[in-house]
């Protein structure tokens, strides 16, 4: 073995933690391979953002407490909070992915917005049936819905 002084194995201790800290950091790439790349599956609310009001055309989802509530100008909904609970939900897991074409938007699309908590805000959605797809542009920008059906993402009248 070789006999090197104190001093001497500290230096040899400190060279091999920057060899490994360089080696981990440049094989990441090789590790992933290209995991980087933008994922092509979006979700519709954005990650960790906590929904508080939905208003829809006809009616608006808030939320009580730990629960939900419909409210509407003519008439209260007499949605059940599991029904409310599921609708939420539905938004929550909602996929998208872009939509590389620009379609030409008619003003009757359907929209609803969103308010999250910490925002002033609300973010809208807008949703237009183009064939057999559901498109969703949100911030000029349009996506295509892939699950789960636009219809899961409404109560039903």
């Amino acid at each position: 073995m070789i006999k090197l002084s104190q001093r001497a194995w500290n230096n040899v201790i400190i060279v091999s933690m920057l060899v490994l800290i360089m080696l981990f950091n440049f094989s990441s790439s090789f590790l992933n391979d290209g995991g980087d790349e933008a994922p092509s599956l979006l979700t519709l609310v954005p990650f960790n953002m906590v929904i508080t009001t939905m208003a829809f055309e006809q009616y608006k989802v808030e939320r009580i407490g730990q629960g939900w509530r419909t409210t509407s100008g003519k008439y209260a909904r007499g949605n059940s909070n599991e029904e409310l609970e599921s609708l939420v939900e539905h938004w929550i897991n909602a996929e998208i992915s872009l939509f590389d074409q620009n379609p030409n938007w008619p003003s009757p699309s359907s929209a609803v917005q969103l308010w999250f908590a910490g925002q002033a805000l609300p973010i809208e959605y807008q949703f237009m049936q183009l064939d057999d797809k559901t498109l969703v542009k949100i911030d000029q920008q349009t996506y295509q819905l892939i699950s789960p059906s636009y219809q899961m993402l409404t109560l039903s009248e």
